[in-house]
């Protein structure tokens, strides 16, 4: 083995070394805290990259040699042979939650992505990333005042990971037409927990809030727990196809069949009582422990581009997903509706070629719009924004520090709903090397 390939073989351990030990620091550190996460599996993490975030969320008809584009596998055709590609991404999210009587605010930190690709041989490509799928957190709370008085509690947290295995491969691959097919083998894991709860209140502790002591009534609470361990795929094509004039027409498109995630389902039903402001339990009435099944919805997605190479970049995006056959057994599927979401995005180089070094960073600007899977009291919880970002190359050729910036808003006050308004910024570093290089001089 030459020196090279001990190199590479270097960087492939430690990468997957960093992989290894990032599963749980992912989970840890995202925590979104929506109580739109309570639908569903939660908040959806789209698994974009900070170039995917800056030009709107787009990446159906995107391919380059030197990006992880993991919307469409399709995309890793793009890889130049012995070379390898490297992404990691962070976030950091502002975000402020409205109701008609109420405001709050948090700020979050995550890891957004980690994600290679690499040749395999000839006309085949592999990637490789971790990125966090879902994330649930959220506490709520409905008093009902009749002539017994109660609460009811709503609590979730966890969410999945994503360990996703790419592979592409190009069908045409000549001067002006390139064709190439791809696929998402993705493994879920995770945790899903949910509680209900029933609290009986006095008339006192109806307008204090203060808890007392149990009288005539037992609370009861419903704690239901996923564990969830399974694959998933999608599928990707994309079609390049070289003007007269040189630029390029780009047309992708992705499908993700409808699946179903395997889940270990625990649940318990218990009752328990308050004395001296301690909660006791009293009776454990039902214990179950059985196998379940998560049903997916179905997405199809594509996409139209256009390219002025080393200088601008166009995109527009759509995406329809099946949210209305979304089972998860949990009493709630009528709150899901089918959804679209339109995504567009806009990239400039001023002059590449030029020795002025603010004349090469790549411009970037976009925009999205979600109708909303969620549906409640009437209304669908709408998400737009705009997001903008750059693209900084740094001294060795292929490599870039990535800033992505985020503005939107979810939600609505009305009808006694919540308003989220959030503001991201992102951070990632694309690296690409050679590889499988053999050096004449060792």
């Amino acid at each position: 083995m030459n020196l090279m390939n001990r190199r590479n073989l270097k960087i492939s351990v430690i990468t997957v070394l960093i992989v290894l030990t990032s599963l749980t620091e992912v989970r840890s550190q995202f925590s979104v805290n929506s109580p739109y996460s309570r639908y569903g599996l939660g908040s959806i993490n789209s698994g974009l990259n900070q170039t995917n975030v800056s030009l709107g969320g787009t990446g159906y008809a995107f391919a380059r040699n030197s990006e992880v584009n993991f919307l469409n596998p399709a995309s890793f055709n793009a890889i130049e042979q012995q070379s390898f590609v490297f992404n990691m991404g962070f976030n950091m999210s502002w975000e402020n939650y409205k109701t008609s009587s109420s405001s709050s605010d948090a700020f979050v930190g995550s890891v957004s992505n980690i994600s290679l690709a690499f040749p395999v041989y000839k006309g085949l490509k592999l990637g490789l990333s971790l990125t966090p799928f879902t994330d649930i957190n959220y506490s709520a709370t409905d008093t009902v005042r009749s002539f017994v008085n109660y609460m009811k509690s709503f609590t979730g947290k966890g969410g999945l990971d994503k360990f996703t295995v790419s592979a592409s491969y190009g069908l045409i691959d000549k001067e002006n037409d390139r064709l190439a097919v791809g696929v998402n083998a993705s493994y879920f894991f995770g945790n899903i927990y949910r509680s209900t709860g029933l609290t009986f209140l006095t008339d006192s502790e109806s307008s204090s809030g203060i808890l007392g002591d149990t009288t005539g009534f037992l609370d009861n609470t419903t704690e239901i727990n996923y564990n969830v361990s399974s694959f998933g795929f999608d599928f990707g094509i994309q079609y390049f196809r070289k003007l007269t004039n040189g630029n390029n027409l780009g047309f992708g498109a992705v499908f993700t069949p409808s699946y179903s995630l395997n889940a270990d389902k625990r649940q318990i039903f218990y009752t328990s009582y308050r004395y001296g402001g301690s909660q006791y339990l009293q009776d454990t009435l039902s214990y179950n422990n059985e196998n379940a099944k998560i049903k997916m919805p179905m997405k199809i997605g594509f996409g139209v581009s256009f390219e002025r190479p080393n200088k601008l970049f166009v995109e527009t995006d759509f995406t329809y997903t099946q949210w209305s056959k979304f089972d998860m057994e949990t009493g709630n599927n009528n709150e899901l509706k089918d959804n679209f979401t339109v995504n567009a995005g806009l990239e400039y180089i001023p002059d590449l070629s030029s020795t002025l070094y603010y004349k090469k960073i790549a411009y970037r600007v976009g925009m999205h719009f979600d109708n909303g899977f969620v549906y409640l009291n009437g209304k669908r919880i709408s998400d737009y924004g705009i997001s903008f970002g750059t693209a900084l190359p740094i001294k060795k050729l292929g490599t870039r520090i990535n800033l992505s910036f985020q503005y939107g808003k979810r939600g609505t006050v009305d009808n006694n709903l919540a308003k989220e308004d959030y503001f991201r910024i992102g951070l990632s570093i694309s690296a690409k090397d050679r590889w499988f290089v053999k050096r004449k001089y060792l």
